[in-house]
């Protein structure tokens, strides 16, 4: 076990992935997609199925679940999935939003701030909806830099997202650290080259969950 705070001695930048990793915003994803998917004719219990889809961008579960969709049409279901996405976070009472949110995160953001760390979220989700689930959940305001998958050509599983990153924040993998916890957004963490913890404090089957090999990662 890696002590976390004699890492974060050589650590001037933590990057977070968002969806599952700070705040446990799958369910609610869900079900906006289930609107849009019942809209195509397509009436599916994305809740009860959430490990088949997990890490995935909303592009990959439309064209799986949509094939016919083409480039066009999925852009226009997504966005029609984000506007009722955050209809869903306005909705969200004061007490509800807690449970969305990873226990302790507040006082580590806090902590590191007072450490002088730069601080990140780079999500695989579109950057309205990083904004968005952000400002919802009260973290909008702890963050250096936000990204979403419009930001680089290419997203998660591929490291290009968090190489830009470190990039923007003028950092390199040897100060950087990043909290991951899909599969996919672990594969584009390790090749980054930075420092990665998994997250697994959001329910998903051992199957998912062990995909990567422990080696990968530091505990």
């Amino acid at each position: 076990m890696t002590d976390l705070k004699t890492l974060l001695l050589d650590i001037d930048t933590i990057i977070f992935d968002m969806d599952g990793t700070i705040v446990n915003t799958e369910p609610l994803h869900a079900k906006a997609a289930v609107i849009v998917l019942k809209s195509l004719g397509i009436d599916i219990d994305l809740e009860s199925c959430l490990d088949q889809f997990y890490g995935m961008t909303d592009t990959s579960v439309l064209q799986m679940m949509v094939p016919s969709l083409n480039e066009t049409e999925i852009e226009l279901a997504i966005a029609e999935k984000n506007v009722h996405l955050i209809k869903l976070f306005n909705n969200l009472a004061t007490e509800e939003k807690e449970q969305f949110i990873t226990p302790g995160l507040f006082e580590f953001l806090k902590f590191l701030k007072q450490e002088n760390k730069q601080l990140a979220v780079i999500s695989a989700s579109e950057d309205i909806i990083v904004i968005e689930t952000l400002k919802c959940f009260e973290i909008y305001s702890y963050m250096d830099l936000l990204m979403g998958r419009h930001q680089t050509i290419l997203t998660k599983p591929h490291p290009e997202p968090y190489i830009e990153g470190m990039k923007r924040l003028n950092t390199d993998p040897t100060k950087t650290l990043i909290f991951e916890d899909s599969p996919t957004g672990l594969q584009a963490a390790v090749a980054s080259g930075a420092h990665v913890i998994r997250i697994t404090g959001f329910a998903h089957s051992d199957k998912v969950l062990h995909k990567h090999e422990r080696k990968n990662f530091i505990f």
